[in-house]
């Protein structure tokens, strides 16, 4: 593999990644909208919608980072290898 086609599997994972993240963030504001009895309904004695964002937004984030940066050492390693 080379450097250039390294740098673009690299950055078509981080758009990708990107997508997810942001479509996840969106949602928020929509399922507030469309299902506010659903989002308000009490988890662990808070309201589920902060149980969400304060929670899930983190894991997911950590998720997302941990297979960019796996991947992106593979990738590189592929690179030290052939160069």
């Amino acid at each position: 593999m080379t450097y250039e086609e390294m740098l673009a599997k690299q950055l078509k994972l981080s758009v990708f990644l990107a997508v997810i993240f942001l479509v996840t963030m969106f949602s928020v504001p929509l399922l507030n909208y469309f299902a506010t009895e659903a989002m308000l309904q009490p988890v662990l004695g808070i309201p589920f919608v902060w149980l969400f964002v304060g929670v899930c937004f983190h894991v997911e984030f950590w998720i997302l980072a941990v297979i960019y940066t796996r991947a992106s050492n593979r990738w590189e390693e592929m690179v030290e290898d052939d160069g």
